[in-house]
């Protein structure tokens, strides 16, 4: 019985352990295409959030509606232009969905340019 509570004990504090460093230094973005669906998911240091933040504020040039910055979301945004795409942004995380038949072939082109840029941007610093 001992060595099964200290076996579940070390196991706890390891995950304890693990899940503290989370984003303190790693950058994992991968992009996703099918003929309906164009995804961006991106986790990188909670420090260069407001970085992130600045740069969707800059590309998607929202008209001064609302600010990225500063904000944690979980929804779908429908801007002027007509994009349309769910997004999901918290301190060091940044989701991006696109549904391809909502959207016009440019507005899907500049949002992937803008998931490849991001990227970039995110691994070279």
């Amino acid at each position: 019985m001992k060595k099964l509570f200290n076996l579940v004990l070390i196991t706890v504090l390891c995950v304890g352990i693990f899940s503290s460093c989370r984003n303190k230094g790693n950058i994992s973005i991968s992009h996703s295409e099918s003929d309906d669906l164009y995804k961006f998911v991106a986790h990188f240091p909670d420090d260069r959030t407001k970085e992130v933040q600045r740069y969707l504020d800059d590309k998607l040039e929202n008209g001064g509606d609302f600010s990225f910055e500063n904000s944690r979301i979980d929804g779908t945004i429908a801007l002027d232009n007509k994009m349309n795409f769910y997004i999901k942004m918290n301190p060091g995380s940044l989701k991006i969905e696109m549904n391809k038949s909502k959207n016009t072939y440019e507005n899907y082109a500049r949002m992937r340019k803008m998931g490849e840029d991001m990227g970039k941007i995110l691994t070279n610093n």
